[in-house]
């Protein structure tokens, strides 16, 4: 009883080494070491981490929301004033802002510094660590035993734990048995994980390491790739979709259809060709070289180089392409002739036969008054509307006309008119272009993390020291998990050599404290 009260167990975590993190009198250089070597540092960044990605999960990022939208505009139009707030403080481009990554780079030192503060000491501690130990260090141990014997008793029990994968040093008599001491890396190579994958998370915002681009694509449109820098450029050459049909549908699938109403997509695919910039033409505009040819599918990218072209979205509503109008004798009502205009590309001039022209004064693809003023909401032809001028024989300084979806201002004081003829749609299709070289980082620093985790979990480093002394053998074991695997394998090999089994100090002593 006198024994167990006595006991105190030494703290063996590292191996009782000297750590920087713990000297007494520290400069400012270990104070600063001494907090980021803080465990509790280190979970508050966690937590820090953590909360704030999920705030960041709350409203979607500013890469996935319209792109015709101003996010300052939509997320205020769309959730009110938690969404003003969202934007102004800067979670809208969260995983990008500057924050952010600084919490990252302030958990990565954390980690770094303390597998610094803890790895070496305790490396070099069970590197040189004895055979023969002290009293204070056999009797500080949590399992231990002590009897009669001498050390012909130790030498017959040093095959035996050898039998059990433990490796056997002996010195004077004494041993010591150590088995699976690659268990103590296991946190070491868990914060090996984690450094590559924070670090990899970290490599997004380095320029060319990470590119992630909405392209919106009318058919037959070619328009640069931003995240290649505008030295690639994408074509879509048609753009196709199909829809599920009720009646040929399953009944249980049929339901499911009607309530979502309107058509519901089966699949849609954009055919593409990909071109490279190669120089430009003597007109200054791009020369460029065809690459290849394919198609984006859902979760069938097209790929070039480091980058997938994902097929994400499309517009429901197709956009204008083409308007085609008559100009028409108002007094005669026969038609001059007919002018197409490109709504992508249109013309200052259309020069028609017998001397007739018409001059394109001003064109206004999303049409609407502000201010008694006619204007335009955005680029897309959504409400076209064009400001023409006729040149005819008899009015050769021309006669001015508004023509639009149902508009016609001024065109009815004129001699001649401009007519609605007809009109080219165009599907338009809405491409991801990804690249990301952080994903080896990313997935080997996960592997690493987990490699450490179950080398923690399941390989326990084991130990047990046997010495003689004045015809007394001393027994000490220990283990950083699974104490009780330990007595049943230690115990084995004590008792077959006739000593007694390990005992429990930390239990026996709890024990008397209860008694």
């Amino acid at each position: 009883m006198q024994e167990q009260e006595k006991f105190k167990q030494l703290d063996m975590r590292y191996e009782e080494a000297e750590l920087r993190s713990k000297r007494k009198n520290p400069s400012w250089i270990d104070r600063a070491w001494t907090f980021f070597s803080s465990v509790k540092v280190g979970l508050w960044l966690i937590a820090l981490i953590i909360i704030a990605s999920g705030v960041g999960t709350i409203f979607p990022q500013e890469m996935y929301i319209p792109q015709a939208t101003p996010p300052e505009e939509f997320y205020q139009k769309e959730y009110g004033t938690a969404g003003d707030i969202y934007y102004t403080l800067g979670f809208h481009n969260l995983f990008e802002s500057w924050w952010y990554i600084g919490l990252i780079t302030l958990l990565l030192l954390s980690i770094i510094i303390v597998s610094i503060d803890r790895f070496f000491p305790l490396y070099r501690a069970l590197k040189k660590q004895p055979v023969i130990q002290s009293d204070r260090f056999m009797n500080g141990q949590r399992f231990g035993a002590e009897a009669t014997g001498d050390v012909k008793t130790i030498d017959a029990i040093a095959p035996l734990l050898e039998k059990k994968g433990y490796k056997v040093r002996r010195q004077d008599g004494a041993l010591l048995a150590e088995k699976q001491r690659f268990g103590r890396w296991g946190p070491y190579i868990n914060h090996i994980g984690l450094v590559l994958f924070f670090g990899g998370a970290m490599l997004r915002v380095v320029p060319g390491m990470h590119e992630d681009e909405l392209l919106w694509l009318r058919e037959g449109e070619t328009l640069p790739i931003e995240a290649t820098d505008n030295q690639y450029y994408l074509k879509n050459e048609a753009f196709n979709i199909e829809f599920y049909d009720p009646e040929k549908v399953d009944a249980k699938f049929k339901k499911s259809l009607e309530a979502a109403g309107g058509n519901v997509p089966k699949n849609y695919d954009t055919k593409m060709t990909l071109y490279k910039k190669v120089g430009e033409t003597s007109d200054f505009k791009p020369d460029l070289e065809e690459i290849k040819s394919g198609e984006t599918a859902v979760n069938r990218p097209f790929e070039f180089d480091d980058y997938q072209v994902f097929q994400e979205q499309y517009a429901a509503d197709p956009e204008f392409k083409t308007m085609s109008f008559n100009i028409v004798n108002q007094k005669t009502d026969k038609v001059v002739d007919t002018i197409k205009v490109d709504l992508r590309e249109p013309k200052e001039t259309y020069a028609l036969k017998d001397g007739y022209e018409v001059e394109l004064k001003d064109f206004l693809p999303d049409f609407v008054v502000k201010d008694g003023q006619p204007t335009t909401n955005s680029g897309r032809p959504v409400n076209p509307a064009f400001v023409f001028s006729i040149k005819s024989p008899e009015h050769p300084k021309g006669e001015r006309s508004l023509i639009g979806i149902k508009l016609n201002v001024g065109g009815d004081e004129n001699q001649y008119k401009m007519a609605f003829a007809g009109t080219e749609l165009s599907n338009i299709s809405g491409v991801r272009i990804k690249k990301d070289l952080t994903l080896p980082f990313l997935f080997a620093g996960g592997i690493i993390f987990m490699t450490g985790l179950l080398i923690g979990m399941y390989w326990p480093h084991r130990r047990l020291w046997l010495k003689e002394k004045n015809g007394r053998i001393q027994v000490a074991g220990f283990t950083n998990k699974n104490a009780l695997g330990l007595q049943k394998e230690a115990n084995l090999a004590l008792t077959e050599v006739g000593l007694p089994e390990l005992e429990d100090r930390q239990k026996l002593r709890e024990e008397g404290e209860a008694k």
